[in-house]
């Protein structure tokens, strides 16, 4: 039989089921149908980013995600008896009579809308502008990051209609209006053109954030502006309580609970972990590593340690991807330790720390098999999504993408994050 692509896998998968299925379940049932072949250990998350790709960037795609990290056919929402797509189907008639409210309503009422959401977004000292005069800017406001930052903002609105985009010449009128120490941000009911785009990333250029109608709809979504939220209780049959019968796949999946979800960074810069690991573990080698001697090191060879609680969150990197144990109240080097220390091979710490730390190599194969750079933001929503975390921040995508740089795995872009 010949083998089909993940995409036309999961097309033949979801119609055959006709509800909605993760990645993982798509994944599961494509192999035990032998639809798809590969020779990659997480196999699930090439389906994931080809899945997520596909729905971001084809407007023809015939997959919609509903739920948590969860896919459906678009012909099938009509006919699937699923509360999950009764749901979505609620929410995609509000998206669209939202967004008729908005065209439909006084724009310098739409200005204040914009304004309110910036405030619960994070922005400080928002004011909408005078109706004349303004220069272009229709709203102000300062973009405070933990205290630490304060980014003078100018924006501009334009309650345009689908197909009636933004220009570059709609970037070089707001860089005319600003100051110099401060940013640019466009939001608009419709979109930009490619010249936007380009112009709002222009080198040696004030910078411009832009911010089209699907993302605004989102945005008000997401900060609970001009919508409610109804909460339901929807239930569902708990698989585990009565199948005991787990494949290959879901067994793996299973096992990966027992994987770390805590990843830190090394002291030494953010392009110098391998380099610090690998100076603590010679540490470790030497022998007499008492828990209170490792803090110590910690603190004398590095001026960014300052106290032994930090220290002791640093030891725990080590620990928590298996290349260091604790016996008789003293730490060890295991047995892939003293393998990296011996070959000082980049692919082998990879698997080693892909073998104990949660959602490592997924975010690698993930990124690898998308087909255009991925935000910290996307990559977080695919973690949450696809396994049984609870994070509230990027901290822990931001450690996971920092390790995966200095490991040759990834790189960095003026876009967003590739694999390599």
């Amino acid at each position: 039989m010949k083998k089909l692509t993940f995409k036309k896998a999961a097309e033949k998968v979801l119609k055959e089921t006709k509800e909605p299925l993760s990645a993982q379940q798509i994944t599961e049932k494509a192999l035990n149908e032998e639809l798809i072949e590969t020779a990659g250990v997480t196999p699930e998350a090439t389906m994931a980013a080809q899945l997520y790709t596909d729905i971001k960037n084809n407007r023809s795609s015939k997959f919609i995600k509903v739920g948590k990290g969860l896919f459906v056919l678009k012909k099938q929402t009509e006919s699937a008896k699923s509360p999950l797509l009764a749901i979505e189907k609620q929410n995609e008639l509000v998206k669209s009579n939202l967004m008729e409210k908005i065209h439909n309503m006084d724009p310098f009422l739409f200005e204040h809308l914009v304004a309110e959401l910036l405030r619960k977004i994070g922005y400080e000292n928002v004011e909408v502008t005078k109706r004349s005069g303004d220069k272009g800017v229709d709203v102000n406001g300062n973009l405070t990051v933990g205290g630490l930052t304060n980014v003078k903002t100018v924006i501009q609105v334009k309650r345009y209609k689908t197909g009636n985009n933004i220009s570059g010449s709609h970037i070089t009128q707001l860089r005319g209006s600003a100051e110099v120490d401060q940013r640019g941000l466009i939001i608009t009911t419709s979109d930009f053109t490619k010249d936007a785009v380009r112009e709002s990333k222009a080198a040696n250029k004030m910078p411009v954030s832009l911010v089209n109608g699907q993302k605004l709809i989102e945005l008000l979504l997401k900060h609970q502006v001009g919508v409610k939220v109804d909460t339901i209780s929807v239930f569902s049959i708990d698989i585990e309580m009565f199948d005991n019968e787990l494949s290959d796949i879901a067994g793996k999946h299973k096992d990966t609970m027992n994987k770390s979800r805590v990843i830190w960074p090394l002291p030494g810069g953010i392009y110098s972990f391998i380099s610090s690991l690998e100076k603590f573990l010679e540490r470790v080698k030497k022998g007499n590593s008492s828990r209170d001697q490792l803090q110590e090191w910690f603190v004398k060879s590095f001026d960014s340690v300052n106290s032994y609680k930090s220290a002791a969150s640093y030891l725990n990197v080590p620990r928590n991807m298996g290349l260091i144990d604790l016996k008789d109240d003293k730490f060890i080097l295991t047995e892939n330790g003293e393998e990296y220390l011996q070959n000082r091979n980049a692919d082998f710490l990879f698997h080693v720390i892909s073998d104990n730390i949660l959602a490592f190599e997924e975010v690698h194969q993930f990124l690898l098999n998308s087909d255009e750079p991925k935000s910290d933001q996307e990559i977080y929503e695919y973690i949450v999504e696809n396994f049984d975390v609870e994070w509230t921040t990027l901290t822990q995508v931001s450690y996971r993408l920092l390790w995966l740089i200095n490991l040759g795995k990834v790189e960095k872009t003026d876009n967003g994050y590739i694999g390599k």
